[in-house]
Formats: structure tokens, C-alpha cells, sequence
């Protein structure tokens, strides 16, 4: 025989056989059969909020993929529209155009530490950027130079290029050098290699860019970027005994180490660049040595001290080196010009024998036939050994 058995309200007599009041259940509670007797159990009811736990977690997900990360057309964020970034290069000897492409970087105008990144091919190429928020758009070389690194990226009041810092000894025998600063007044200056290759890229748009959810059109970016290093050429007349050079190599105080990407100005700190370290930047013959160095500019050029140092190595014995510092820093400003144009920088040399920086030597450098005592002062030994894995020009 069976009988219909109601569990959620168990038979009184076997509550009674356990001792089981049969006052009224608490809402949740119910009841299961187990040993032939009637037990109480709780039923458990799950907030409604964790149903929707998964799909905060997507939101949240989806949210901070799409904030301050770098972009890829593959990748694309909600509420982003395809952007086509197209960058110009006129006047840029095609050869000068970065191997490993250009970074373009827009930040929020209203919130700096906010940005999209992509890394895109040298001429151009397609970013996913979130609609309606105005952009400060910026575009540079990311990958390309092999002694500028960078600092605080995600802050453009505080995003900054940097030239590599180096180890040497020319700074214990420089203007600025810590056994004369006290005298000076001057800081002591650090010693940075010079940017190879010799071009940084860099392009800042003026006006906002703010993409429209505007769907079936296409919708462009427009950058037309320069090359904000700066080339001086230096030509030293009268020195002895050229011809028993091996090799030479360089420094030039009271440059700029530093770049500010927000605006294009230089760090105000003074840096010694160490120059030369590559075949063909300083060359010698017919009793001159002439050269090439490369920096982001003086650092200040009305209260910085600029001094050129030219060591060289013997084919017979030790190590020379002569400096200049009379008239260096009034070259440099003739250079520069009232704008800082290339243009002035031309017209400068067609006065000034073709170079930016001409000097005598004076007796200050002079290689002899024997064996003398040689003394260095750029730290060959730390310097020359920087594996640069970049072909010579």
C-alpha cells in the first residue's frame, strides 16, 4: 500500500516520536526523511546580487581593458571607433624614417593620466580610440634610438625623453667636475652617450581630436613629425702630429640630457655627451681633426658652460687629448640662431669656414712621433666597449 507523504509538513506522530515540537517552521526551513524519522534541514536562498556577480565582472573587465592600454585594430574597446593614423614625412630623407615604426600617444585633455596607446607601422596604421573624449594627440620614435630612453609615460605633464646615462672619467677634469664646482657655484654634470642613430622623431598636434560616433564614415589622424636632435660640427686647426692617430673620440659639456614631450623644451640640468664612439664621427688629416656631435641642444645657453674635449688614441704610445672651451659656447649660440632653424644653422656655417664650431689648437693637442707620456681623459675603456648592434653609416 502507498500513501502520499507531504515532506514539507511532516506526520505528527513521528515528530512526536523524536521529541519534535510542531510549532510553526521558519520560513526556509523544511523537512527530509532519514533513519525512518523526519529531520529538519535549511533551505538556503542565494541573494539575488550574485546571479549578477559575472556580469560585473565583465563590465569591469571590459572597462579596464579599454582604458590606458595599448591598441591594436584587433583589439577593439567598447564604445571605440577604427581610427585611420596616417603620418607624414615630408622633407625626411626616406632613409631617416624608423625601421621599427612610430608610437602614436593621445591623452585625455581632461584627465592626462588617461591615454590610448598603439604602436603602428612607420607610415601609418589603424587605432581604436573611444568616442567623444578630446585627445592631446602626440606621435615619436619609440624603438628607433638606441641611447634615449623614457620616464613617466602615462603622465604627459611629466612624460620625458632621455639621453642613456654613461660611465666616464671626463667629468673629474670638466668645468663643472666636483673638484670645481665649489669654486664655480656650477652642479656637477652627469655623462650621457649621444642618441644613435642620429634622429628623434617627435610630433605634437596642436588642436584637440575628438572621435565622433559617426557610423559607415572614416574618420583620420594627421601627425608630421621632426627630427628634434640637433647635429654641430666642429673643425680644430694646427695640431701636431696627426698622422700617428688611431683613433678618436670625444665629450661636449653643458647639454641638454632631456626632453620634455609635452612641449618640445629641453631639461635645463647640464649633461656631458660622449661623442665618437662610431667610425667616421671625428676625423683626422692635413694637420685638422674635424667631427660631428649629437645632442637634444645646450641645456642653457646664456649660464652653462660648454667645453669640447678631443681625445685621441697613438699608433705608438698613451693616450691624448686637448680641450677648448674659449668661444665654444658663442659658436654654438651663432649656430642656433635667433629661432633655432636649420636654416640659420646654414647660414652660420657658409660664414664660419662650413663648420658650426672652428678652433685653434694652439699647442693643446699634440701627438708625438715617440713614446711620451700620454694621458685620457674620455673613459675609452667603458665607453669603446658599448656593443652597438646597429651597422655603420
Amino acid at each position: 500500500m502507498s500513501r502520499n507523504i507531504n515532506i514539507s509538513s511532516p506526520p505528527a506522530p513521528l515528530l512526536k516520536e523524536r521529541g519534535e515540537a510542531t510549532a510553526n517552521k521558519v520560513q526556509g526551513e523544511g523537512y527530509r526523511v532519514h533513519d525512518r524519522y523526519w529531520q529538519p534541514y535549511t533551505v538556503y536562498r542565494v541573494p539575488c546580487t550574485l546571479y549578477l556577480l559575472p556580469f560585473t565582472l565583465y563590465l569591469l573587465l571590459l572597462f579596464c581593458s579599454c582604458e590606458n592600454r595599448e591598441l591594436s585594430a584587433d583589439d577593439p574597446c567598447w564604445d571605440a571607433v577604427a581610427v585611420e593614423v596616417i603620418i607624414h614625412w615630408d622633407g625626411i630623407d626616406p632613409a631617416d624614417k624608423p625601421q621599427k615604426g612610430m608610437t602614436a600617444h593621445l591623452f585625455a585633455q581632461n584627465d592626462r593620466s588617461r591615454y590610448e596607446r598603439a604602436n603602428l607601422p612607420v607610415d601609418g596604421g589603424r587605432m581604436n580610440i573611444p568616442v567623444n573624449i578630446p585627445y592631446i594627440p602626440l606621435c615619436y620614435d619609440y624603438y628607433g634610438n638606441e641611447y634615449i630612453h623614457f620616464h613617466n609615460e602615462n603622465s604627459l605633464d611629466l612624460f620625458e625623453a632621455y639621453s642613456a646615462p654613461a660611465t666616464g672619467l671626463y667629468n673629474s677634469y670638466g668645468p663643472n667636475s666636483a673638484m670645481n664646482r665649489a669654486a664655480s657655484g656650477e652642479p656637477e654634470e652627469k655623462t650621457v652617450f649621444e642618441p644613435y642613430p642620429y634622429n628623434f622623431f617627435v610630433t605634437r598636434n596642436d588642436s584637440l581630436f575628438t572621435v565622433l560616433p559617426l557610423p559607415g564614415q572614416t574618420q583620420y589622424l594627421h601627425f608630421y613629425p621632426q627630427n628634434v636632435l640637433r647635429e654641430f660640427t666642429f673643425l680644430i686647426r694646427d695640431v701636431e702630429g696627426v698622422e700617428n692617430i688611431s683613433s678618436a673620440s670625444g665629450a661636449i659639456s653643458g647639454m641638454s640630457a632631456a626632453y620634455r614631450m609635452s612641449d618640445g623644451v629641453k631639461g635645463s640640468e647640464p649633461a656631458t655627451v660622449l661623442f665618437g664612439n662610431l667610425k667616421g664621427r671625428v676625423i683626422w688629416a692635413d694637420d685638422s681633426i674635424t667631427g660631428v656631435f649629437c645632442t637634444f641642444g645646450p641645456a642653457d645657453i646664456e649660464h652653462f658652460r660648454n667645453r669640447l674635449t678631443v681625445g685621441v688614441v697613438s699608433v705608438r704610445h698613451g693616450y691624448y687629448y686637448g680641450t677648448w672651451e674659449e668661444t665654444v659656447r658663442e659658436q654654438i649660440a651663432g649656430a642656433l640662431g635667433e629661432h633655432g632653424t636649420l636654416e640659420e644653422q646654414a647660414t652660420w656655417r657658409l660664414s664660419n669656414s662650413g663648420y658650426d664650431i672652428v678652433l685653434q689648437n694652439e699647442g693643446r693637442l699634440v701627438i708625438p712621433d715617440e713614446p711620451g707620456d700620454g694621458t685620457f681623459i674620455v673613459d675609452v675603456g667603458d665607453y669603446d666597449n658599448v656593443v652597438v648592434p646597429l651597422p655603420v653609416r
